[in-house]
């Protein structure tokens, strides 16, 4: 009598474990199934790029793009170019039903870069687009404008100016830039980072000058720093040496620790790439920087 008892019990369990791992497994694919699905894709409009290209190095595109959560929120943007090396341009997290993007691209030196734009909503779905960019041979290189000598005050200094216009070669106290804040491009000053280089949009820039929070317009000036020797950047006649340096996906707002010797190269808000070399440079709030800047025309 015991022994069939226990049997009808492994023939009981036997049925309901099967049973109820199939409930299981049957909510888990309804869930998924459920989830809702973003969109994304690229606007069509003047001046826009929706599909894949050639450009030279420096060469830029006009990328525009809508995206929606699908009926859940967007909680995840994000940008990433591979050239070979996977580099994360924007890692944005939000939470909104839809999402707008419009972003001037700059060619690097890489022979392809496949950039991606992908969304992802609430329920973790994912939707994305892409572009590749090819290297296209350049034809004539530009011509650049050198000036030389520059120097730069930091925030303290009262014989120079540390607001650098590339378009004028002009070196303006705070107060003069202020009038025109369009044509400033880079700021120099020295802190946490001592001698270093910035721009109106750098975050820290107004710790030292802090009427900048109140410009309407702020130029961003993107900084990276290079192997090139002073011999080099002398040497530069054309637009060349400064096109092929700059790689926009590991630029920076600003370049810190700057010591002679060193030549920084840089992109302004209008897209301008230069070279800076560094030659001198007095430490402190009162101190500056001397140095040569080599931009294109």
């Amino acid at each position: 009598m015991q022994l069939l008892s226990y049997r009808k019990l492994q023939i009981a369990f036997l049925i309901v474990i099967p049973m109820a791992f199939n409930l299981v497994f049957s909510s888990c694919k309804e869930e998924n199934s459920g989830a809702t699905v973003p969109n994304i894709q690229f606007i069509e409009a003047n001046g826009v790029l929706v599909k894949d290209t050639a450009l030279p190095p420096g060469g830029s595109i006009l990328v525009s793009l809508n995206a929606n959560g699908g009926g859940k929120n967007i909680t995840y943007f994000g940008v990433s170019m591979d050239d070979g090396n996977m580099h994360y341009v924007l890692d944005s997290g939000m939470n909104k039903p839809n999402l707008s993007y419009t972003q001037q691209i700059f060619k690097g030196n890489s022979a392809v870069e496949r950039w991606t734009f992908m969304v992802m909503n609430h329920d973790r779905q994912k939707a994305y687009v892409t572009l590749t960019l090819t290297k296209a041979n350049v034809i004539q290189w530009g011509k650049i404008k050198t000036y030389n000598p520059v120097i730069l005050g930091a925030q303290a200094n009262t014989e120079f100016g540390g607001f650098f216009s590339t378009s004028s070669g002009s070196a303006n106290y705070y107060q003069q830039a202020i009038s025109d804040p369009t044509h400033t491009d880079i700021i120099y000053y020295f802190g946490n980072y001592e001698g270093t280089l910035s721009s109106p949009s750098e975050s820290e820039a107004p710790t030292f000058f802090p009427g900048l929070s109140s410009w309407a317009m702020k130029n961003e000036t993107r900084y990276d720093t290079t192997s090139l020797t002073s011999s080099q950047f002398e040497a530069a006649n054309n637009d060349s040496l400064m096109l092929v340096s700059f790689e926009p996906v590991n630029a920076k707002r600003k370049a810190k620790y700057l010591q002679p010797g060193m030549v920084i190269t840089f992109r302004t808000q209008s897209g301008k790439t230069g070279l800076l070399l560094v030659k001198d440079l007095v430490t402190g709030e009162s101190g500056k920087l001397e140095c040569a800047i080599k931009v294109q025309e």
